[in-house]
């Protein structure tokens, strides 16, 4: 008969061997399985509602209706790196995994030719590709989003906030996240704040005539002028909190991009400060079905946002503007 320490320490090594393979077994399978706890969407109506207000000054011409704030990310399950290969996973904001995402890559080496590849997200919401030779740059991340009874080809967030280059040899592992609003590549916002594509919200665009004694135009608005504008959502896609905005522009220039608006479907109320309703009419729109509606209005519409090229780079905006030329009463 063996000594008591003897099969206690045969039995703690028995032990310690089978917690070895679960711990190996989970580093491997962790490209199969996307991990972590998903949470439940809110219902629109049980959302919490918050109100945020804008007053913009003579020369500027755009807002950024949500800043740096974007909604709570994700969590990631760890995934080994491969050398030669790039893959990661695809998630909604809510943990859920998106099947159907396309992710590019193109290499670049010696003589500046290059190499392109892609793969298609699982049901897992898993991806990889296996990588050409050379620098390998992410160029493409896109997904078809479910949007007002179509589907809206939409650029996906990197869920680390970078981009970088990589080496194909090294491999490296991106997750990507479908994000309804945020801004988009650090390098973008700098070089133009106020281009739509720069946000992964949706953008409003208006357009004025300024009024000056020399041509007081009929529909002008005199420069020191105030008009506000009030943006009530009536739905949501993906989100955590429904907010009413109110911006008020001192009119001095001719334009007024509204950037970064959470993506659903929103009334738009355009007034005087003393309250007299706005003149609107949607100008060039080659998607009908969506933007404002009805195409011309007093006072106030609805707005849905126009979904873009179905080619798209990675971490841009791919929400066309709503274009409206307002005019004074």
């Amino acid at each position: 008969m063996k000594p008591l320490y003897l099969c206690i320490g045969a039995l703690f090594a028995s032990l310690l061997l089978v917690a070895c393979s679960k711990a190996d077994k989970t580093a491997e399978d962790g490209d199969e399985n996307p991990g972590n706890e998903t949470r439940s969407p809110i219902p629109y109506d049980k959302l919490p509602a918050t109100s945020r207000e804008f007053t913009i000054l003579g020369p500027q011409f755009y807002v950024d209706l949500m800043g740096r704030q974007r909604p709570k990310l994700p969590a990631f399950k760890r995934t080994n790196v491969k050398p030669g290969s790039l893959k990661g996973h695809v998630k909604d904001i809510y943990g859920r995994p998106l099947a159907g995402a396309q992710i590019g890559v193109r290499s670049s080496i010696i003589g500046g030719s290059y190499s392109s590849a892609s793969a298609i997200s699982d049901v897992n919401g898993f991806y990889e590709i296996l990588l050409p030779v050379g620098n390998i740059e992410i160029w493409g991340a896109k997904y078809l989003m479910d949007y007002e009874s179509a589907k809206a080809p939409v650029s996906l967030f990197p869920a680390d906030s970078n981009l970088n280059s990589f080496n194909s040899t090294s491999g490296a592992v991106k997750n990507f996240i479908l994000l309804p609003y945020g801004q988009g590549r650090p390098d973008e916002i700098g070089k133009g704040p106020y281009w739509p594509s720069s946000y992964l919200g949706a953008s409003i665009h208006l357009s004025y005539i300024l009024r000056t004694q020399s041509l007081p135009l009929p529909g002008s608005f005199p420069v020191g002028s105030i008009i506000v504008i009030s943006l009530t959502p009536l739905d949501l896609v993906h989100a955590d909190e429904k907010i009413s905005f109110t911006i008020r522009k001192v009119i001095e220039s001719t334009e007024l991009y509204i950037n970064n608006i959470p993506l659903g479907r929103y009334k738009i109320e355009i007034k005087l400060e003393n309250g007299a309703p706005v003149l609107m009419r949607e100008n060039i729109n080659l998607k009908p079905q969506f933007g404002m509606h009805p195409k011309q209005a007093t006072g106030t519409a609805q707005v849905s946002f126009i979904p873009g090229d179905p080619e798209i780079l990675a971490w841009y905006g791919n929400w066309w503007i709503v274009p409206i030329i307002i005019e004074h009463p």
